[in-house]
Order: C-alpha cells, then sequence, then structure tokens
C-alpha cells in the first residue's frame, strides 16, 4: 500500500472512532516521546538538544511499531514551561545525558502578579514571565515553533497520524505551575474572589490566542489538559467554580474550529465525569493516563465521548507480554469495539519494554 494511502486508511479509523462510528479495527494511538529514544537507540541529550532529531525518533519508533496515530509528533520538553510556568531541566544540559527531562516546580508566580494581570492583562504577564522568570523562553524556542510545521509533514508522510497539533490550557493550570501548587491552593481558600476575577480576565487571553494558534496550525485535535485540576485535588464547590467552566468553554472554542478536543486527563476525574457530558456527543476524545478508572469512564461516557487508553505504564515496565496482551484484548472488548482507541495511559514510560509495547499493539492490529 502506498504510503498516502495508509495514511488516509488510519486517519479514516481514528475519525470513525473519534465520531463514535463502526471501524474495521480498533486504532492504535500512542505517546512515545520519551520511549521513542531508547528504542531507536537515541541518546536522551541528544533527543532533547535537536528538535529535527527528535521528529525523525518519535515517527520512526512508530513506523516501526506499526501504529496509525501519535498524540506528538514533535516535541522539545522546553515546551513544558510554556504551560506550566516552571522551569524545565534538560538532559546534557541541567542533568546527566542518559535521564529524563524534570519540571522544576517553584513560586516563580508572586501573589503580587495577580495584580499585574487584571491591570494590564494576561499577554503582558504572561509574555513577562517567560521573558523574565523563564529566562527568554520564547527565543530560546524560536527554532522548535519553526520546525514543527515541517515535522508534522514528516509524520504524515511517514504514513502515520499527528492526532494533536495545539493545546488550550486553563487559567487554573498555568497559574497553579506558576504559583506552585501548595501556595495556589491556599489562594483559593483565602482570595478565591480575587482568583476568579484573574480567570475571567485571563480567559480572554488565552482565548484569542487558542483560536489563532490552532486556526494556524488546523490539527486533527487540540489537548484540552486538566493535570492539576482534577477531582481528586478539590472539593466539588471549588471545582465547579474554578474548573469545569473554563475547560468548558475552551472545549467549545476547540469544536468551533472544527477541531477535536483531545481531554488529556492526569490523575483521578471519576467524581466529575458526568460534567463531560455537557459536550456534544461524538465530538471529543477522553485520554486518561489510568489515574480514572477506565471502564468508570466507558460506563459514564461510552455512549457519549471516544476514549484513547489506557494500558498502564507500570504494566509495559514491569508486567509481561502475555499480561500486557490480555489487559489490551480486555480494553477491546469492554471498552471498545466502537469510540475507541487503544494506546498506553498517558506516556510510554522511557524504560517501558519494547516486546510489552509490542504486545498492546497486536492486541488491535494483530501483527
Amino acid at each position: 500500500m502506498q504510503t498516502q494511502d495508509l495514511y488516509n486508511e488510519r486517519l479514516s479509523r481514528i475519525q470513525c472512532a473519534i465520531a463514535l462510528q463502526p471501524t474495521d479495527r480498533t486504532p492504535v494511538v500512542i505517546l512515545n516521546d520519551m520511549f521513542s529514544p531508547a528504542h531507536m537507540g537515541v541518546k536522551m541529550s541528544d533527543f532533547c538538544a535537536d528538535i529535527a532529531l527528535a521528529n525523525r525518533t518519535i515517527v520512526a519508533s512508530a513506523v516501526e511499531l506499526g501504529v496509525d496515530g501519535l498524540q506528538l509528533a514533535v516535541t522539545d520538553p522546553r515546551l513544558l514551561s510554556m504551560i506550566w510556568l516552571s522551569k524545565v531541566e534538560i538532559p546534557g544540559v541541567d542533568l546527566p545525558a542518559d535521564s529524563l527531562w524534570q519540571v522544576q516546580e517553584n513560586e516563580l508566580m508572586k501573589v503580587e502578579d495577580y495584580d499585574v494581570i487584571l491591570n494590564k492583562g494576561w499577554n503582558y504577564f504572561y509574555a513577562d514571565f517567560l521573558q523574565n522568570r523563564l529566562d527568554n523562553l520564547m527565543t530560546k524556542l524560536a527554532p522548535t515553533f519553526a520546525y514543527i510545521p515541517k515535522g508534522v509533514e514528516y509524520c504524515i508522510a511517514n504514513g502515520i497520524v499527528p492526532i494533536r497539533g495545539g493545546h488550550a490550557v486553563q487559567p487554573f493550570e498555568y497559574i497553579c505551575g506558576g504559583r506552585s501548587m501548595n501556595a495556589f491552593f491556599k489562594d483559593l481558600y483565602r482570595m478565591p474572589d480575587k482568583v476568579q476575577a484573574v480567570f475571567d480576565v485571563a480567559m480572554t487571553d488565552i482565548m484569542g490566542s487558542v483560536r489563532q494558534q490552532l486556526l494556524a496550525a488546523k490539527p486533527l485535535g487540540a489537548w484540552v489538559g486538566g493535570w492539576r485540576s482534577a477531582s481528586e485535588f478539590l472539593s466539588p464547590k471549588l471545582w465547579r467554580r474554578f474548573v469545569w467552566p473554563y475547560m468548558k468553554k475552551l472545549a467549545e472554542l476547540v469544536i468551533e474550529l472544527g477541531i477535536t478536543p483531545i481531554f488529556h486527563l492526569d490523575s483521578n476525574w471519576g467524581r466529575d465525569l458526568e460534567f463531560f457530558k455537557e459536550m456534544p456527543k461524538g465530538k471529543c476524545l477522553m485520554y486518561p493516563d489510568g489515574a480514572t478508572n477506565i471502564f468508570e469512564i466507558k460506563e459514564v461516557l461510552g455512549d457519549h465521548m471516544c476514549i484513547n487508553g489506557d494500558v498502564p505504564p507500570a504494566l509495559l515496565t514491569v508486567g509481561t507480554e502475555d499480561e500486557v496482551y490480555k489487559y489490551s484484548i480486555r480494553l477491546i472488548k469492554e471498552i471498545g469495539p466502537t469510540g475507541f482507541i487503544l494506546g498506553q495511559g498517558c506516556d510510554i514510560p522511557s524504560n517501558a519494554k519494547l516486546a510489552n509495547v509490542k504486545a498492546m499493539i497486536a492486541a488491535a492490529t494483530g501483527k
């Protein structure tokens, strides 16, 4: 089969799954940025230093594994600083060459910054923060941003579907990372009205930036992420005030632009799954990390939203091939066959066993 035909077949398979329509088989979409260097014999420090090498490594791994799509075709660990407002330590620079990048969360954002946002807007604060507290980050990332379109084209040219091509981050996640989790959660109790006012001001600029970013990239999907904002960390009262209204509004914007919101949800969101029924049927992708019970997600949202997951990273690392294969088959039968995309929970670990990753994929492809 020609590569373009293979790409079209895989794209159709993924799109049908998202739309809750039957597919010829369960599609497989993975996130392999941590795993691909070890898989392809690339030193992690080299992977992090060369955006083109990282792209080629991720795609080569996906091609060798025979998956349908990737959550990320192009990655630079420093991009994490843009959504967590935290410094990232890089292998070969701040860390040993063969280690994994590490987010260093500190209280880089101060209480006084709330007034800066209220008086001057989120865009002013954000640009100043990236420049002066994250060491001129945007200038350092300029080569990465310039390369990303080429990296997406390279992925497609190799027959792999890049399903995520942008993000829509709610104010909670930005500010929690910048303030640090401990300080920010205190803010939610000590000054809730001010925090909400900051969120509301920030959303105007964030919505504009998301619209601009996604219109330029025109991706299949965009992450509408939740990490620190998970149900397990917040009371229902706080979650319903500071998380869901903003997450929903961003997801609705993504849909308005003809793009699939990918709810990439780390930690346990089980308590509030019913809220996701407020999104239109067959338009979103639920992508948990394993902490939320995927069988509970199926029970609540299975006839409403496609689910992507959820082979546990621990199982891929310390389990056996047989255990991985059996669990993957169970997912296909009980979460699928429609409205389901097989993959790992969150990210394939850097030390996952290759045989186990192949066993997961074989459960869907038969190869």
